[in-house]
């Protein structure tokens, strides 16, 4: 006799989500207002917030470092002051070669900041809510210094961005008037050229003392052959760095100045649209928060609610006489 397997019946689960679920709607739609008005006011306030805020423009530029070279009398040039007892390698670059993580380092650094600033008499123009114009001095004491140009700059106005696949440099600008950010990216790209110009010619000088010393010290024909081409290599080097405009790097891209329609900052639609959001998340929990406190006014536990209230009222009435009290020994 075979036995029949029990009739199987479909399993029941509970509804608790879905009535969750519909109890959270009906909790959403019967404080719609509130979570209308958080929300409108919020997206009221950030629209003028953000339309009270100043357009900022960028300009920017992009370079690269110069090929290097080493020239052919390099090598003999560091192989001559090994002979002569003095410590360095010197190698002369004929077309000026730049290297880009110095590049890199002298936009960021203090030093070229330093150049803009003093060359240009900027400190005016960049702290420009503090100066008098018609007074021509400044409204607060101590003035502004060049430190507070350098953090300026760092935290506000410039970006210095690399991309180590290309070499490729790029120097951006931020600023509240589009001109004044194209003529700082044009200080920049001139200051960084003069300190590597500088640097250059000051090595190339050290050489041609070092070389004509050499040279009226030797009598020997073939070497000063030697020495008066690496001489002319000096020669040829400082002669580079002074004709070029920007020396050691190429300018691909030079600044221009912003239409006025271009801002960078502040992004209003972005702005309103986050704040929404923000105020959305915020009106849900007050509209729970305040389902809550109905639900413990009308039906959860009014003697913990009155006990509460109670020491709360303690808790008061316990403030004031201990301030009361101060008040009169005083």
């Amino acid at each position: 006799m075979t036995t029949q397997p029990p009739e199987q019946y479909p399993q029941q689960y509970p509804e608790e989500d879905e009535i969750n679920l519909l109890d959270y709607l009906i909790v959403l739609l019967k404080h719609k207002r509130l979570i209308a008005g958080i929300v409108g006011a919020a997206a009221i306030l950030a629209l003028v917030v953000s339309l009270l805020m100043t357009n900022i423009y960028r300009s920017e530029a992009t370079i690269t470092a110069r090929q290097q070279e080493k020239t052919e009398g390099g090598s003999a040039l560091a192989a001559l002051r090994g002979v002569a007892g003095i410590a360095g390698d010197i190698v002369g670059f004929g077309g000026g070669g730049g290297d880009v993580d110095k590049i890199e380092a002298l936009l960021k650094s203090r030093e070229v900041v330093r150049r803009v600033v003093d060359k240009n008499s900027l400190l005016p123009r960049l702290f420009e809510d503090d100066w008098d114009s018609k007074k021509k001095e400044w409204k607060k004491n101590p003035a502004p210094t060049i430190q507070d140009a350098y953090k300026l700059f760092k935290d506000d106005l410039l970006t210095v961005s690399r991309d180590r696949k290309t070499n490729i440099v790029t120097i951006k600008i931020d600023h509240r008037d589009p001109q004044f950010a194209k003529e700082l990216v044009d200080y920049y790209l001139t200051e960084l050229s003069e300190s590597l110009r500088e640097e250059t010619l000051k090595d190339a000088q050290d050489n041609k003392r070092f070389l004509q010393s050499e040279l009226d010290k030797t009598s020997d024909a073939l070497l000063r052959e030697k020495i008066s081409n690496l001489l002319a290599k000096e020669i040829e080097k400082e002669t580079f760095a002074r004709a070029q405009k920007y020396y050691s790097f190429i300018v691909l891209d030079p600044p221009v100045v912003s239409d006025l329609n271009k801002k960078v900052k502040p992004k209003r639609a972005l702005i309103c649209i986050l704040s929404v959001i923000v105020a959305g998340f915020f009106a849900v929990f007050a509209a729970f928060f305040a389902e809550y406190v109905h639900n413990v006014k009308i039906r959860e536990d009014p003697e913990r609610l009155n006990t509460l209230r109670r020491y709360l009222d303690f808790r008061l009435r316990k403030r004031s006489k201990q301030e009361g009290a101060v008040g009169t020994r005083q």
